[in-house]
Parts: C-alpha cells; structure tokens; sequence
C-alpha cells in the first residue's frame, strides 16, 4: 500500500491521518484496500479492508488520550450511531451483503464502555488491541465479516467506490479488483477499477486552485471525473460542477456519470449550455433573432448580463475544467467567480498539445489570470500500445526541436514526453501514395486488411481527416468525405459519422469517418489518418512572425490530436514526400 502513503489532501473527510500511514507501511502488500471510502452519505470512512470474500469498514479515531477522558462516553455514543447508520443503510440497500465497521482508536485505552460492551468489542480496536495487530500478535482479520458471494462482492464493491472506477478502461492494472462486465440489448461495457497511484491522486484533493497538466492518454478526464464524483459524495449537501469545451465530451461525460454517480449535485457543462442555464434561470435579455444572426456578439451580451446580475454568488464548492486549452481566459475568470469565496476547489486539466482553436498563442504562457495553488503533470499513458506511444513521444519531441529551432523567443516545449504502461501490437505504418484516388484505394484497403486479417471489428477504425472539404487553389472544392462514403459503400463497408452525440460508450454501426474537429473524445482501436495535405501549413518558412508560428503548431496539434487517437493501430497515408512538407517530414522522422 505504498502509493496511499502518499496520499495529501487537505480536506478533513480525505486528509491521511498520521497513524494511517503506519498501518498502511505495516501492511502486507498482498492486502486489497481501497482508501477512504464513502459507502452513503454521512459516512466517510479511512479504508475498506478486503480479504477473499470478506470485507471490513475501517476508520481512525485520532482523538487524545486527554480529550477522550473528557468525552469518553459521548465519543463512545457517536461511534456506535455511526455504526448503526450505516448498519440500517446497508440493511435498505445491499441486504445480501456481509460485513463489519471497526473504529481503530490509537492513543486511547478504554477501561469504560459505558453500557457499550459488545459494540467495543466487536468493533474498536484501543490502544492495546491495535498495538497488537502492529506487533503481529493479533490479526485484523478477525474482525472481517462473513463471506460474500464473489459476483454480488465485486457489484458491492463498484456501487460504493463507483469513483474508483473507469468505463471501458483499456487496461487492467490492478488486477487485486475482477473487471466487471455489463451485457444487455441495449448497452455492453465494462468497469475497471483505476491502479494505486490513480487512486492516491483522486484522494489527494487540496482547496484552492490547482492545474493538471498531460499529454493526450494520460487520464486527466478519469482523475477529474474521479475527483468530482468524489467531493460529491463526501459533500452531499454541496453543489459541483464539470466544464467541457465540447458537446460531445459534455455527452461522454454525462454516460459515464450516468453509470458511475446518482447523486443530484453533480452537473456537467460546456460553457454555453452553462450560460444559457443562467438566462433562463435568472430570466435575462436573449433576442433569438439577433442569437441567429451574430450569435458571437449576443453571446458575450448574456456573458456580460450574468456577470453583472449574478456578481458575488457563491453557488459552487467546487468547479473542475476539462480541456481547458480550448476555453478563453475570460470565460475561466467568470467560471471562478461562481465557487465560494473560502474553502473551494477549483482545477483545470490541460494540455495544450491539443489546442486546435483559433485562441493558439505559443507564446504566451497559458491561464496568467489564474493564481495556482497547486500544479501537478500526469505523464503515465493508459491508452495507446507501446508502439503508438513511442511514435507520439518522437513526434511531440521532433516537432519541439523543430518549432525551438527556428522562433528563438519560445521558451518551453508545446509535446510532453509520456510513459507507456501498455504492450506492445503493432507498428506505426507511414503509406506514401501517388494521388488522392491511390490514397482512397489504400484507405479501403487498410480496413480490408485490419478486418479480414487483424481480427478488428469495423466499429474499431476511425477514417480521419483535417477537414470534411477544401477549397484549392484553382477554385475548386475537394469534398473528401463525400469521396470517402462513395468508396466506402462501394466496398460495402458500413460507415457512420462523428458528431457531438457519438461518444465512446455509443454503439457503433461501421467504420467511423471523421474530421479532427469532430473527434477529440473519440477514441479508437485502429486510426486511418489520411489527406494531411489539406492542412494549409505545410512548409514552415523562417517563422519570424508569431502568427506563422501559431499557425504551424496549430497543424501540429491537429496531427498529435489526430495519431493520439489511436489505441492500437495507426496508419498514415499520405502523397506528399519530406521535400514538399515539413509536417510529413516530422511524421516520416518520428519513426524508428
């Protein structure tokens, strides 16, 4: 248990006592515990202890030997209502299920019970019983409570640690909690329980204001999701709330909610489903005329009547932004406006690789307005193979260098360098073709190829591309997804769309075509990327104006959105050669 060693908060319900630390050095690292569980509202408690088939809640009572000579009674009372709560709770609620609750009280000897014999002593551990167990003398085993049934166990298990878990997690790596597996007509997924060192993070919530930096794949969505549905339950009778820049990880979030969290006080937004709630709620000016036809100049006038009706209320204790490279400065000062004024939690999750809006500034460092208390980096990649990884970390490292090389006023790297916990499946495949009718041929081949030969599904791939068409230079316009279907239905290979209602728990009916705008979410086992000769920043030049600068990194970060997408397999098809872009030039080099 050495990664709960580690956990830091500063909330009272989540804070790592001193004596949990030493029980936790003290335990054997075969034990499965789960810290700081909230089984029902009004009950936090320090650990669930597992052992096969049997469970045990356990808090610590750090109260003094001197304080519990003043209290010893009451503190006595208010441990057994504790304990009949949640007694009367899982007799409601999971009637099936065996277990027992123990308070470990460190620093007292009881001598007393008050009329509280039997619940001391099945249930505390003072002074002397817990010295023993530390000693070895005793074991806490023999306050576990009967066995269970594995499969109702394990259901058990999720329903109370539900932030605990992923959806459709691609690796399992605490393997001492059994995946769990849902079938139905209408839906099939799957629930992992997140490692040690996901959880330590998810625990380690401190008030303030805190930025989560990673690269694509390294679980900032899940430890924000995580955090949130944690606060949410240690804090029933608090409001929180989730920023999404996009409707469709608005949607991916809400699904995942719907299976992970019941409660009422959690809400999940994008900044303008968020501002027209206001407008209704509050009942502000909005002209749906005017919203029609300048729908960016009606909009900041609501922005602007919110901030000045609702100035100074404090509605949310705590307020989490994902992709928050996508949001403007402005709209997060407005964001934090809403948080209570003491003792709130407010955190962004960032990575500025994949800022693919036209608020790119390379050069400027990001979220200046905001004061953090607290940074952290997430750099452990979850989603891609070994292979993908490494591809994307010589991509984010290439293009740096390249970037550094030529705009000498930039002084940090736009790529972080990332850490592969997944295997190994396959190489990265750069194609270089003729013309664009070789390059369709070969995107229908490739599936071809993964489906007959690779054991994918169709629903698996995902054809993507810069753009749904292109205006060229003679005037012209290339409908390249329009092609793409034709050559699609004339290979009877099904297909279907990206747009904001597909996420990842949608059910899929054929291969995915997309534009990198309509994909950022989305993820996929197999990834087609092809016509990179839409992006209009082939060539570099000397960079020596920023806006030249932005504009090549914005079409870096289309390419790292775009290879990041890609779980398994990642084709790259393309008819440029190195000579004639510098962007294929930095896929081509990113090989080994």
């Amino acid at each position: 248990m050495t990664q709960y060693v580690d956990i830091k908060s500063q909330l009272d319900a989540l804070k790592l006592k001193d004596i949990e630390g030493i029980f936790y050095e003290k335990m054997d690292e075969e034990s499965r515990i789960i810290p700081k569980v909230t089984p029902f509202s009004g009950v936090n408690t320090d650990l669930l202890y597992v052992k096969g088939e049997q469970i045990l809640f356990v808090k610590f009572v750090d109260t003094t030997e001197e304080l519990f000579s003043i209290l010893e009674e009451e503190l006595l009372e208010i441990m057994n209502e504790e304990y009949d709560f949640l007694k009367n709770n899982m007799r409601i609620r999971y009637s099936g299920v065996n277990y027992n609750y123990v308070f470990i009280m460190p620093y007292v000897q009881i001598t007393d019970c008050f009329g509280f014999d039997e619940f001391v002593d099945k249930r505390v551990l003072d002074k002397d019983k817990f010295d023993q167990i530390l000693s070895g003398e005793r074991s806490l085993d023999e306050f576990l409570s009967e066995e269970n049934d594995e499969i109702q166990l394990n259901l058990f298990i999720m329903d109370i640690c539900s932030e605990y878990y992923v959806v459709n997690g691609d690796i399992h790596l605490n393997d001492k909690f059994k995946r769990i597996s849902f079938y139905d007509d209408h839906f099939e997924y799957t629930t992992t329980i997140l490692e040690e060192s996901q959880i330590r993070d998810v625990v380690s919530i401190n008030y303030g204001d805190t930025l989560v930096r990673g690269g694509s794949g390294t679980g900032k969505t899940t430890i924000m999701t995580a955090r949130a549905i944690k606060l949410a339950k240690v804090y029933p009778q608090h409001q929180f709330l989730i920023f999404t820049h996009s409707k469709q990880s608005c949607n991916e979030i809400k699904e995942q909610l719907d299976i992970l969290y019941k409660g009422s006080n959690l809400e999940v937004h994008t900044f303008g489903s968020f501002i027209f709630k206001l407008a209704k709620k509050y009942s502000l000016i909005l002209d749906y005329t005017m919203l029609k036809k300048d729908y960016d100049k009606t909009f900041k006038n609501l922005v602007k009547q919110a901030d000045n009706i609702i100035k100074n209320k404090s509605i949310f204790k705590g307020i989490f932004v994902d992709e928050a490279e996508g949001f403007a400065e402005d709209d997060l000062e407005f964001i934090h406006k809403f948080l209570y004024k003491a003792k709130h939690i407010f955190e962004i999750y960032s990575c500025s690789a994949l800022n693919i809006s036209n608020n790119l500034h390379i050069f400027k460092e990001p979220f200046q307005s905001i004061n953090f208390d607290y940074k952290m980096s997430l750099d452990v990649n979850y989603r891609q193979s070994k292979e993908i990884c490494g591809y994307i970390n010589r991509f984010g490292k290439n293009s740096n260098k390249f970037v550094r090389d030529r705009a000498s006023k930039l002084d940090h790297d736009i790529f972080d360098e990332m850490t592969c916990v997944k295997g190994s499946i396959s190489n990265v495949d750069i194609i270089k073709v003729s013309d664009l009718d070789d390059q369709i041929n070969s995107v229908i081949w490739e599936i071809e190829h993964l489906t007959s030969n690779r054991g994918l599904k169709y629903d698996d791939i995902c054809i993507l591309f810069p753009y749904n068409k292109k205006k060229m230079k003679n005037g012209s316009v290339l409908y390249f997804q329009y092609m793409l279907k034709k050559a699609c239905e004339s290979a009877n290979i099904p297909y279907m769309y990206a747009d904001e209602d597909l996420t990842n728990l949608s059910k899929k009916i054929g291969v995915t075509l997309s534009n990198i705008y309509a994909i950022k979410s989305l993820e996929y086992k197999a990834v087609i990327l092809c016509e990179i000769e839409m992006l209009y920043n082939q060539k570099a030049g000397d960079m020596k104006v920023e806006y030249q600068v932005n504009d090549f990194v914005g079409d870096l970060n289309k390419i790292y959105l775009a290879i990041s997408r890609a779980k398994e397999y990642l084709k790259i098809i393309t008819t440029f050669d190195e000579s004639a872009s510098d962007l294929v030039k930095l896929i081509v080099d990113s090989c080994e």
